[in-house]
């Protein structure tokens, strides 16, 4: 039967090493790879007994090789061969019997496994000790930023106070919003090193959930009205008063969406939704969803959302700011308090993010609270979480949208005679976004008024200004023209 598998040539051009071998351990066969890889020639290898091979398994002067290898060696055994020269590699053995009364193994050269898993391995200790000592370095760097930054805010905030010169104190509270973004840029890579290295940990501790809510409307309220835009928020009810967790981080979580939301609508309106989704015992599930009517997000660059260092237009960094940290932050943040976070948008068309978070309480889910009116304030701004005519006024030339556009020019040629710059240079980018249809036409008259309004130059701003009315109406007297 040996001869026959042998002289068909089953074995002859395998990659494993085959040796056939009598009871008495003389080798009667192998293969080109055991001739190879031991070094010998066929010849010279059949002259040889299995001591000679497995110097550490065949130590037996006599006895039964074949009882032997059957009762001492095992399938997947990792053991040693030698070579003619007297070197030795590792192998993994798989030996058999005979009809004949024989044996014969095969034998696979794992050397190359090895030296690479030995190489995996120190690869891994070495990329382990870098990122250590990228992260130790980044939590330094980070700490010691932050020295000069809060010096450099102090010193100004100080300087404000006796300042009564309106540029120079203009001056100021751009240093100081420049201290602001610096701070939160710091302290994201802080919080993205510490996830990185395993350290970051979060708190829990009671805290007023509904204060905590007042305060974070309470803080992007200003933006929001500054840029003209609606806030609509509908908190439930039954979200008992007093939660326990990180509310720090939970604040981070929605403020850090809220952020990203005004930072990304021109026109429109911005939504807040939280719901309680679950109650057990003292657990409680929050379900928050912050929508926009902003610029929107394709599908295809939604996958980059949540991945760090990363955004999804490099155009985005130089218009809007920001390392692509936050949302990477933020998706940590929901998972380490055992909730998910998805996003649903359309380029154009806004997006809506939602995410859950699970909570502890220390209340029941009927017992009742002083909901005093501090914790009411965001309640006047409750309303439908649709908002009728955002694509039609957004659509260039329809009646929302010339209304919407005559408004803000009214508005903006106000601010301009009241030399409010700031003012007039969100309205000019509003306008923009107005009329986003017709961009290509009216290019050229926005991007003047828009240097104008940077230097503060009252004559160009106005001249721009009428040079982008006159084209609007011009635009507008075509369209009806058409439909007429």
């Amino acid at each position: 039967m040996r001869t026959e598998w042998m002289n068909a040539g089953v074995t002859r051009d395998t990659v494993e090493l085959v040796l056939a071998f009598d009871r008495n351990g003389a080798i009667s066969y192998g293969n080109s790879s055991a001739l190879e890889k031991l070094g010998y020639t066929q010849e010279e290898l059949l002259s040889e007994s299995m001591c000679a091979v497995f110097r550490q398994e065949f130590q037996k002067d006599d006895g039964n090789y074949i009882d032997f290898c059957m009762t001492d060696l095992k399938d997947g055994e990792e053991t040693v061969m030698y070579r003619k020269n007297n070197a030795c590699f590792p192998v993994m053995l798989r030996i058999a019997q005979d009809e004949d009364g024989g044996g014969y193994l095969l034998a696979e050269d794992i050397a190359y496994r090895k030296n690479t898993d030995v190489r995996i391995r120190q690869l891994k200790e070495e990329e382990e000790a870098n990122q250590k000592a990228r992260n130790e370095f980044t939590a330094n760097v980070t700490h010691e930023l932050r020295t000069p930054v809060n010096g450099i805010k102090g010193h100004v905030m100080a300087l404000s106070e006796n300042v009564q010169d309106e540029e120079v104190k203009k001056t100021l509270d751009i240093i100081l919003y420049c201290c602001d973004n610096m701070s939160a840029i710091i302290n994201n890579i802080l919080d993205f090193s510490k996830m990185e290295a395993g350290k970051f940990t979060l708190e829990e501790k009671e805290f007023d959930f509904y204060k905590m809510m007042d305060q974070i409307i309470a803080t992007h309220t200003v933006t929001i009205t500054k840029k003209e835009l609606q806030l609509r928020v509908h908190i439930d009810e039954t979200i008992p008063q007093l939660m326990i967790g990180d509310e720090l981080r939970v604040g981070q979580i929605l403020n850090n969406l809220l952020s990203n939301a005004v930072k990304f609508t021109a026109v429109g309106q911005i939504s807040v939704d939280v719901s309680k989704t679950m109650q057990a015992g003292d657990e409680v599930e929050l379900f928050f969803m912050v929508k926009d009517s902003g610029i929107g997000i394709s599908m295809e660059e939604q996958d980059k959302l949540f991945q760090s260092f990363k955004q999804v237009d490099a155009s985005i960094t130089r218009r809007f700011g920001g390392t692509g940290l936050g949302l990477s932050i933020t998706k940590q943040l929901v998972e380490m308090m055992n909730g998910t976070i998805h996003v649903e948008s359309e380029k154009g068309k806004g997006s809506c993010f939602s995410f859950s978070v699970r909570l502890r309480t220390g209340q029941n889910v009927d017992e009742s609270r002083d909901m005093s009116e501090t914790y009411r304030n965001w309640n006047h701004l409750t309303g439908s979480m649709e908002e009728s005519g955002h694509e039609e006024r957004l659509t260039f030339g329809t009646k929302e949208n010339r209304e919407e556009i005559k408004k803000r020019l009214e508005k903006l040629v106000l601010s301009i005679e009241l030399g409010s710059w700031e003012k007039a240079e969100t309205l000019t980018q509003t306008i923009k976004v107005l009329t986003q249809d017709r961009e290509s036409d009216l290019k050229r008259p926005i991007l003047q008024l828009d240097m104008a309004l940077r230097k503060e130059n009252y004559e160009k701003s106005i001249a721009a200004y009428e040079r982008m009315k006159d084209a609007l109406a011009v635009m507008f007297a075509e369209m009806e023209e058409v439909v007429s």
